[in-house]
């Protein structure tokens, strides 16, 4: 039987250290001097014997810890990533349509001089881009109001919860509303292209037919809120305006009715036309008054005082004189049957009706002027990409989603080992 000399003797009772066991693979660990024991051990050095083979060191069997980990962290995954997006995960077809939210409006006056200068003509409406009206449009499609008014008219419910659509991809009907909110919003879009304010919508759905139906009804609703938005905004401009004709017609109506009831009552049409031919026919009075006591002064100096004609002038003098004081009595009598009070009162009605009447005119002038231009800014939907039935399927993507997870598993693997070995580099 063969025999092994030992150069020196070991204490056979001293214990024997076992080699420290590296989880990590030795890409990612630094080599360090090992470090002696402190112990009384020497240095064995053994010797074979002449005609003997050295002995070879038998294996454990057990695969290293890294590569467990390795094929748990990174390989299971991936393959689970394979199979599901090969043969298990359903084809998802996507509806694009794409439209813009547009203005119109007056042409400016810098517009309307260039127009004239040009030889076109300045009264024409120009169309702008209504930029924050768009981003309303796009949160409203992803809202639960938009969910609220197409639920009226689709089951949109059933069309992502299909009996033949994978579990992982298809919604759970007995889910609640806030859970389908998200999965509506993962699987419709809208973005704006800010420099020219076009929205893209697209919807994906587990067939072509529910994809299309949707993303039509999408495009109502929203055509449906901008007329909203924009009957709201016009009634919000005018409504101040309207209320100011409204209370200034009221203003002249009272006028006219106080103006009514006083020629009612007094019996004068115009008191200014009554006076003006009271004042006439007493000047006329006055001056045939003056013409008789002119002949009458006459004849007293030609002592004639008893002849009959006489007698006929100092009667219609009297006669003059009754009819003089009754037309000045009319003009300047009592205050309650006056002719100048009626028409002091007349003058004040009319002016206040002409004061109404100016500014009722003045508020429906700019009421008309407010309303033709809330007209002008009327939003309204321009659709110029209508969504079309889908021919193929776009996702899932089963080719780049599972290298994508792969890639993916293999950073945080590569990271968790990196940061494994830091910690052991502190230790040693």
């Amino acid at each position: 039987m063969p025999k092994i000399a030992i150069e020196e003797t070991v204490d056979q009772r001293s214990p024997r250290v076992k080699p420290a066991r590296h989880l990590l693979p030795s890409l990612f660990r630094r080599r360090v001097p090992e470090r002696r024991q402190n112990n009384d051990l020497e240095d064995i050095k053994y010797i074979p014997v002449p005609g003997t083979q050295e002995p070879v060191p038998q294996s454990g069997g057990k695969p290293p810890l890294r590569f467990v980990i390795f094929l748990l962290l990174v390989i299971l995954p991936f393959l689970a990533s394979v199979i599901y997006y090969v043969f298990v995960a359903s084809d998802q077809y996507v509806a694009e349509a794409r439209f813009a939210v547009r203005a119109l409006s007056g042409a400016s006056s810098d517009d309307k001089s260039g127009s004239d200068n040009g030889g076109g003509s300045a009264g024409l409406l120009n169309m702008r881009s209504a930029t924050q009206d768009a981003y309303v449009v796009t949160s409203f499609v992803r809202s639960t109001e938009i969910l609220k008014r197409i639920g009226e008219k689709l089951d949109y419910r059933s069309m992502f919860a299909r009996d033949d659509a994978d579990i992982l991809s298809r919604f759970r009907s007995s889910d609640s509303d806030e859970k389908f909110l998200d999965y509506w919003q993962n699987h419709v879009s809208a973005y704006i292209d800010v420099s020219s304010g076009i929205i893209t919508l697209k919807v994906r759905a587990f067939t072509p037919d529910d994809s299309v139906k949707l993303s039509n009804a999408i495009i109502q609703e929203s055509e449906a809120l901008i007329n909203e938005l924009s009957q709201r905004a016009r009634n919000d401009i005018v409504q101040s305006m309207q209320a100011d004709v409204e209370k200034s017609g009221k203003t002249y109506a009272d006028t006219l009715t106080a103006l009514n009831q006083f020629q009612h009552q007094s019996g004068l049409l115009s008191p200014e036309a009554q006076a003006k031919d009271s004042s006439t026919l007493l000047t006329g009075l006055l001056a045939q008054k003056l013409e008789f006591e002119t002949r009458l002064f006459v004849m007293k100096q030609s002592h004639a005082e008893g002849s009959p004609t006489y007698q006929q002038l100092a009667l219609a003098l009297q006669s003059l004189d009754a009819q003089i004081d009754k037309k000045k009595s009319e003009l300047t009598g009592p205050e309650n049957a006056s002719l100048a009070k009626a028409l002091l009162e007349y003058s004040r009605l009319d002016t206040d009706r002409v004061i109404a009447e100016k500014l009722y005119e003045a508020s429906q002038r700019n009421y008309d002027a407010v309303l033709a231009e809330a007209l002008r800014k009327t939003l309204y939907l321009a659709v110029f990409v209508n969504p079309k039935l889908p021919d193929e399927a776009v996702f899932p993507h089963r080719i780049t989603t599972p290298l994508i997870i792969l890639l993916g598993l293999f950073i945080l693997w590569a990271t968790l080992s990196l940061i494994w070995a830091s910690v052991q580099d502190h230790q040693i």
